[in-house]
Parts: C-alpha cells; sequence; structure tokens
C-alpha cells in the first residue's frame, strides 16, 4: 500500500512538476514559383529540402534574431511529416505537415509562422531560385505597364470631358447661326417692304403723270389745231395792207408756236418720266423678285446646312458622353481587374505555400496527468505486489534458503 500511495504521489507530482505543452500543426507544401501562358501555376521547391530544412532547424539562426524568441536557449523543435495519403486531390499536393509543441499556444502558433516566413525569405533572396525572381520582376513590370494604361486612361476621361465641353459651345455656335440667318432673312424682308413701298409710289407716279401726259397732249392738240387755223389764215388775201394788223398776227403766230413747243417739250418730259418710272418700278420688282429667292435660298440651303451640322455634332457629343459613361469607364475596369489578377499572382508566388491556417490545441498534450497518475500507481501497485510475494516467498522457505546458505 506505501508503494501504491508513493506511485500515486509521484504521478500527482509529475503533473504539478511537468509544464504543460500545445501542439500546433499547418500544412505546407512547394510554392507557386511560376505561371504558364495559359496562367497554370507552376511549383517549384523539393519535398526533401524542405523537410530537411526544418529537420535540422536551419530557421533558427534567423529565428533567434526575433524579439519574441529572444529568452529561448536552442531552436524550436518542428517535426515535418510527408503523409502521401493526404489531400490527393490538390494540384501540386506533396503536403507536408509541420508540428511544435510548446508551452504557450500563442507561442507554438508563431513558432510555425515564423519559420515558414524564413524559409520564404530565405528563398526570394536566394539567386538561384530564377524563375520565382523571373516571375516577381515580369509581374511588377506588367503592373507598372497596366497603372500606365490607368493613368491615360484617367487623361483621355479629362481630355473627353474638355471635348464635351468644347462640343457643346460648338452647339451654341450652331444656334448663333441660325440667329445670324433670321437677322439676315428679316433685313432681306424689310429690304423687300421697303422696295415694294418705293415701286409702290413710283406706279403712283406714273399714273399721275399718264394723267398729266393725257392732258398735255389734249393741249398740244389744240393748241397745234390752233397753230394750223393760224398759218392757213395768214395765206388768205390781206384785207387791208395796214402793216399795224400784219405785225400783230406775226407776234400772235410766234407766241402760238413757242406756247406749241413748250407744249411739246412738256409731253416729251412726261414721257420721258413716264418710261423711267416704269422702269423703276421694275427694277425695284426683280430686286424683290431676287431678295424673295435669296430669302428661299438662305431658308433651305441655311436650314440644311445648320440642321446637318446640328446633327453631326450632336452625333459626337453623344458618342463622347458614351465613352466618358461606359467605355473608358470600362477600360479603367478591366484594366484595374488586370492590375489586382497580377497582385494576387504577385502575392501567390513564394517558395513555400501554406494550406489553411496555423491550428493549436485547446487543452495541452503533455502531459496527461491521469494517464501518468494510473500508469505510476499500476507500476507502484504491482512492483508493491512482487515484494509482496518475493518476501513471503522468502519467509516461507526461509529454512531451505539459509540451511542451503550453510551447506
Amino acid at each position: 500500500m506505501v508503494c501504491t500511495l508513493l506511485g500515486l504521489i509521484a504521478g500527482i507530482g509529475y503533473g504539478i512538476v511537468v509544464k504543460p505543452l500545445y501542439r500546433s500543426s499547418v500544412q505546407i507544401r512547394p510554392g507557386i514559383v511560376a505561371f504558364t501562358d495559359n496562367g497554370g501555376p507552376l511549383r517549384g521547391g523539393i519535398r526533401e529540402d524542405i523537410v530537411n530544412f526544418f529537420q535540422t532547424s536551419l530557421y533558427w539562426q534567423d529565428m533567434r534574431k526575433e524579439p519574441k524568441f529572444a529568452d529561448m536557449k536552442a531552436a524550436p523543435v518542428i517535426l515535418a511529416q510527408f503523409v502521401p495519403s493526404a489531400i490527393q486531390f490538390m494540384a501540386g499536393g506533396e503536403v507536408i505537415t509541420l508540428t511544435n509543441l510548446s508551452t504557450d499556444p500563442e507561442q507554438a502558433v508563431s513558432i510555425l509562422e515564423c519559420a515558414i516566413h524564413i524559409f520564404n525569405n530565405q528563398g526570394f533572396a536566394d539567386s538561384l531560385s530564377s524563375d520565382l525572381h523571373l516571375t516577381q520582376k515580369g509581374i511588377e513590370v506588367r503592373m507598372q505597364g497596366i497603372v500606365q494604361e490607368i493613368g491615360m486612361v484617367e487623361s483621355r476621361e479629362s481630355k473627353v470631358a474638355l471635348e464635351i465641353n468644347q462640343v457643346r459651345s460648338e452647339l451654341k455656335l450652331i444656334d448663333y447661326e441660325r440667329r445670324n440667318m433670321d437677322l439676315d432673312l428679316k433685313a432681306l424682308a424689310e429690304d423687300n417692304a421697303r422696295l415694294a413701298r418705293t415701286a409702290e409710289i413710283t406706279l403712283e407716279e406714273v399714273a399721275l403723270a399718264r394723267k398729266r401726259l393725257v392732258e398735255a397732249e389734249k393741249m398740244l392738240a389744240v393748241a397745234l389745231q390752233a397753230e394750223q387755223d393760224t398759218t392757213s389764215g395768214s395765206g388768205q388775201p390781206r384785207d387791208t395792207d395796214d402793216p399795224v394788223i400784219e405785225v400783230l398776227k406775226q407776234t400772235a403766230s410766234r407766241e402760238q408756236a413757242g406756247r406749241v413747243g413748250d407744249l411739246l417739250i412738256t409731253v416729251n418730259a412726261l414721257s420721258s418720266a413716264i418710261y423711267e418710272g416704269v422702269v423703276k418700278a421694275d427694277s425695284l420688282q426683280g430686286r424683290i423678285m431676287e431678295n424673295e429667292q435669296e430669302m428661299a435660298r438662305l431658308k433651305l440651303v441655311g436650314e440644311l446646312v445648320l440642321a446637318k451640322n446640328e446633327s453631326d455634332i450632336q452625333q459626337q457629343l453623344g458618342d463622347l458622353e458614351i465613352s466618358l459613361a461606359k467605355d473608358l469607364p470600362h477600360e479603367r475596369a478591366r484594366l484595374q481587374n488586370s492590375l489586382r489578377g497580377e497582385q494576387i499572382r504577385l502575392n501567390t508566388i513564394s517558395p513555400l505555400e501554406q494550406v489553411g491556417r496555423v491550428t493549436v490545441t485547446e487543452k495541452p498534450v503533455r502531459p496527461r496527468k491521469s494517464r501518468a497518475v494510473t500508469i505510476l500507481t499500476m507500476l507502484a501497485f504491482f512492483g508493491s505486489l512482487g515484494l509482496v510475494l518475493v518476501w513471503e516467498y522468502f519467509q516461507v522457505n526461509r529454512q531451505e534458503i539459509t540451511r542451503s546458505r550453510r551447506v
């Protein structure tokens, strides 16, 4: 019983003295170092090299420089185990499981994460990793090109916005041209109205001149008849040879001839005025017709030209607005998606890929107190039982044992 009690006490003491250990684990595999022409991943690294890196604690030289691991005296043990049957459905699925035991669950996770990070840093720094280096630089060059294209798209957006404002200004010019055409039409209409009034006045003067011409012709006819009568009377035999009477008759004949001449001049002047008035009226009517034709031409040709120009400008404005509202944003979104894709590729490439996150047990995996107590107690019990059996055997066979020693 004493041995059993001692075994129980030893088991309890073992559970108290030994610090609890938590197990952290994570799965890794060779990382993507390049991509095929179709975008498929190409993995690099050799499984044995990865296992050897963790099994031989090659990470300790860099890990010991971290402040959170400064108190550790030796390299933490990381077990790397390759299980061929694990995750066979994954592409490039040479999955390696890393495990670590630590007294602090957070430290257990940090140890694995830091070791993986150190492996990747050494892989990136290794000049022999040409595929990884070339892939990284190629992605960075493509990203710079995409960023420049995005900047060009933004510049095109600003340029299209300026062009839209310019086209809208051209639309305003169309309105000004239409107003100018309306002013020209209005000027021609006012000119026609003035010409029509002048032609009307001219025709009225022609009508009045014709009336005067008729009266003047009547007077001229009377004067000519009187002249003829005077001339015919002077050819008759003289009733007297009185010279005074003869002088008076000659004077009357000269006055009559003067009045006839004046009337003839007046008739000719009136006829000329009538002719000039008719010509002037016809000329004014001709100008009115020319103005009307010009007005019709301005209305037809001007409206057609302005309508065509306005339609072309509206089409250009619509194309620019569509380009600004849809085409350029679509182009920018496409470039941004390409940039994100390249960024994802850049973040994906690494010498080592971590599958999932680092997990840690909620409860300590060591020591197993109940099992330790049970085992030590059972060992003590069976040990005490053996001692009892040996002692009993010695007591029963003491005489024979002592006799044999005497002999």
